[in-house]
Formats: structure tokens, C-alpha cells, sequence
């Protein structure tokens, strides 16, 4: 086993969005209403082009289920980007380099020059998208650490990162 794994880089505009991407296709909760806001609004769709339903109260219901489908989906494709480029913009903090360290007793985060020791027994898993690992924690606080691959200077780095995980049980979804 290794001792310790190191990992040093600055964090991107485009981290925190994907980041929120990832986190939230993995909520069940998430999943569960963007289902039920589809289905929705593909029967609203049905409603509005049916003939023998235009003139009823079907057709106003189907008009207001449309609009607030149309408002979740942008909000969810373009607002919330926005809101993170912005936060990202605003926020020096989250623009400062990072280094997380793992080592067998903890997860040791510092960003800048401020550092937060996690305990891996609240670690609950490792989301892995195409371009990063987002860290679950949940302890006191839920703290989300995002890990982009390309932080890992080559494949035996990220493979020894994977090891460490599996080899402290912490299950990569």
C-alpha cells in the first residue's frame, strides 16, 4: 500500500460546473422529478396537440406544465452554469491552487493556505465522471472535494488513487 498520494492543481471555471452536473445526476431525488417534469411535460405535449382537448381546462393545465418544464430545464442548463461562472468569477477562494493529500489516517484538503483534515469513516463514496472524481463527505459538514483527472500527471497516479480508495473501502460510483 502507499503511504501517502499527493495531488496539486488549480481548479477551473469548468470544474465547479460539471462538479454540479455530476452531483446532481446522482441524487436520486433529482433524477426522480426531472422523470416526473418529462413525463409531464411529453403528456401536456399529447394534450396541446389532441383537437378534442384545445377548448377544455386540460389545455391551460398543459400550457402552465409546459412553461414550468421549460423553466426547469433551462434553469438546470443555463442558469446554474451561470450562476457558477459567476460564483467561480466573484470568488478568489475558489480559484486558488489545491492539494489534497491522502494518507491511511485522513484526507487532508488545503486550499491555499487554509487546510481541512477529513476523516475517511465519513468519506460515503466517489462519484466518477469522464473528467472528475467528486469526493462525498459527509461528516459535521457536507464538503463535496472535486478531484479533475487531469490534476493526475499520469495513469499509475490515478490508478494508485483508485487503489487507495478500494483499498479503504470507499466504493467508486
Amino acid at each position: 500500500m502507499v503511504d501517502t498520494i499527493q495531488i496539486n492543481y488549480e481548479p477551473e471555471k469548468k470544474d465547479y460546473i460539471h462538479a454540479s452536473r455530476v452531483l446532481a445526476l446522482k441524487a436520486p431525488t433529482f433524477l426522480i422529478l426531472a422523470g416526473i417534469i418529462l413525463v409531464a411535460m411529453v403528456a401536456s405535449a399529447v394534450i396541446l396537440l389532441l383537437p378534442s382537448l384545445r377548448q377544455t381546462n386540460w389545455q391551460r393545465i398543459a400550457i402552465v406544465v409546459l412553461l414550468v418544464g421549460v423553466f426547469y430545464v433551462t434553469y438546470y442548463l443555463l442558469f446554474i452554469p451561470l450562476q457558477m461562472s459567476k460564483a467561480y468569477k466573484n470568488n478568489p477562494n475558489l480559484q486558488v491552487e489545491r492539494q489534497i493529500t491522502l494518507s491511511e489516517e485522513k484526507l487532508l484538503m488545503k486550499i491555499g493556505e487554509k487546510s481541512t483534515e477529513l476523516d475517511w469513516d465519513h468519506v460515503q463514496k466517489v462519484v466518477e465522471s469522464k473528467d472528475l472524481y467528486l469526493i462525498i463527505y459527509r461528516g459535521q459538514n457536507q464538503v463535496y472535494p472535486l478531484l479533475p483527472k487531469r490534476a493526475f500527471v499520469d495513469p499509475d497516479e490515478e490508478n494508485a488513487f483508485l487503489v487507495f480508495l478500494q483499498e479503504k473501502s470507499i466504493k467508486v460510483v
